[in-house]
């Protein structure tokens, strides 16, 4: 019997200016996964070519999709192409929810022979509503959790017929994985993403976070590793891709919640980067990480060419950082803000930082962290980037949305929060941190400043950034 085919697509990116940033790695796991154990797949990615003109369907789509190493096309949507694979698996991140319903009507319209799974961070936080959608919307297979193993087991048993919205949730043992993301050249090509002058391109080398932020998901989920055997294999594969685009000098960036854990873990981290050949590398950390371990863990990452650290320094308010509990329920001070971005900036690593804005802010709850953003943006950095350019901290200022599946979505529903209410109705379009121009969701009925405070604000700081990082 012929084995079922898969076609992994990935939706557009509502708020990105630019969507060919960074790969979404997760169908590209699944893909090289199935592709390993004997099924055939393509990868479809989906995106608007012109954000000055809103797409009203899925026909103001682009598509582009590859078949392993060969792109062949891309070009203007074709619902065709979805006749020609029994099984549609689409990564959903809810700000991309509203475009993943638009191919699922279109499926279970027309094409009613194909299977529909949906997996990704809109499946896990928001499961009740996609369970629930109506038959004209629905998926026949909801993934919550990790994807290898469920896909697999559907696929080997044939795509069975099952009740719509069927939920198959399963966390993998990432020790398990053995086979990188696919990462065909000509399409990391159309990716343009730099780290201190150089072309980049990302990885994860782990799952979850070590700490509870309550604007987090990610707050209540362990760290799980990928193996040190894959993440060698994925590091050398990604060298591989810059070597066969000409690229003598070039980049890497990491994207775990927190990709600096501890100087063993940047250690043998470094020595990786090392032994692939990298030029520079960036990674994420945390404040209190760096206050703590100071060159130790600054040491390695920079000798082999760390430039560049993201850390997510929320709030110059002490009352909002108290509320944040980025500690696990341990005090943090704001003073480790200011002091992680002087300790890095002295050992030659620029900051990329991460801040936001609560609607339970007062003024001065403003005022702090706009003070912490200029200090931010005007500290020197030691050194200089790979075009000798002055290297420079960067700040993004976001608004904060609590998604559902956070300790704060739930504050706010349950009315803990004074002077915070959220809307009834919350759509997707209303859910995302940074979209174009800057720009943040508004989910809220009623917060402490009004939004155009709150957006000021917003707009100020990040007026402040650099013009290259």
């Amino acid at each position: 019997m012929k084995k079922p085919s898969v076609l992994y697509i990935k939706p557009p990116d509502p708020y990105l200016q630019d969507e060919f940033v960074y790969q979404q790695l997760g169908p590209h796991y699944l893909q090289s996964y199935t592709d390993y154990h004997g099924y055939d797949s393509k990868m479809l990615i989906l995106y608007v070519k012109d954000r000055t003109n809103e797409p009203k369907s899925i026909y103001d789509l682009n598509m582009l999709l590859f078949c392993g190493e060969k792109e062949e096309y891309d070009g203007i949507f074709d619902e065709n192409i979805f006749s020609e694979f029994d099984l549609l698996a689409l990564s959903v991140m809810s700000p991309q929810a509203e475009y993943a319903y638009w191919i699922s009507e279109l499926v279970n319209k027309k094409f009613k022979k194909q299977k529909l799974l949906i997996g990704g961070s809109h499946a896990r936080y928001y499961l009740d509503q996609v369970k629930s959608l109506n038959s004209d919307l629905s998926f026949d297979y909801i993934v919550p959790q990790d994807g290898w193993f469920p896909i697999l087991d559907l696929l080997e048993k044939g795509l069975p017929n099952l009740e719509k919205s069927s939920i198959f949730s399963h966390k993998q043992n990432l020790k398990e994985i053995f086979t990188p993301p696919t990462r065909p050249t000509a399409l990391l090509n159309k990716y343009h993403y730099e780290i201190a002058g150089l072309k980049a391109y990302h990885m994860v080398t782990a799952l979850g976070c070590p700490f509870s932020c309550h604007f987090c998901e990610s707050g209540f989920e362990s760290v799980r590793f990928f193996s040190e055997d894959l993440i060698k294999k994925d590091l050398a594969k990604i060298s591989q891709v810059h070597r066969d685009l000409g690229r003598e000098k070039f980049s890497i960036m990491f994207f775990d919640d927190v990709g600096l854990l501890n100087p063993k873990q940047t250690q043998k981290l470094s020595n990786m980067i090392i032994n692939e050949g990298f030029t520079t590398w960036r990674a994420f950390t945390h404040a209190y990480l760096i206050v703590k371990y100071k060159s130790r863990l600054l040491q390695p990452f920079y000798e082999s060419g760390g430039r560049r650290v993201g850390i997510g320094l929320e709030t110059g308010s002490q009352k909002s950082l108290d509320m944040i509990n980025k500690r696990n329920g341990k005090k943090q001070n704001v003073l480790e803000h200011y002091e992680a971005v002087k300790i890095a900036n002295e050992n030659g690593i620029a900051v990329d930082a991460f801040t936001m804005i609560y609607p339970w802010e007062d003024h001065s709850d403003l005022e702090a962290t706009t003070k912490m953003v200029e200090f931010i943006v005007s500290n020197p950095v030691k050194g200089v980037d790979e075009l000798g350019r002055p290297l420079k901290n960067y700040v993004d200022a976001t608004i904060m949305t609590p998604y559902q599946g956070t300790k704060f979505n739930e504050m706010i529903r349950l009315g803990q929060i004074p002077k915070v209410k959220m809307k009834e109705k919350i759509t997707s379009d209303l859910l995302f941190y940074k979209g174009t121009n800057a720009q943040s969701g508004w989910p809220y009925e009623e917060s402490a400043l009004s939004r155009e405070e709150y957006t000021k604000a917003q707009n100020y700081r990040n007026s402040l950034r650099p013009k290259y990082r």
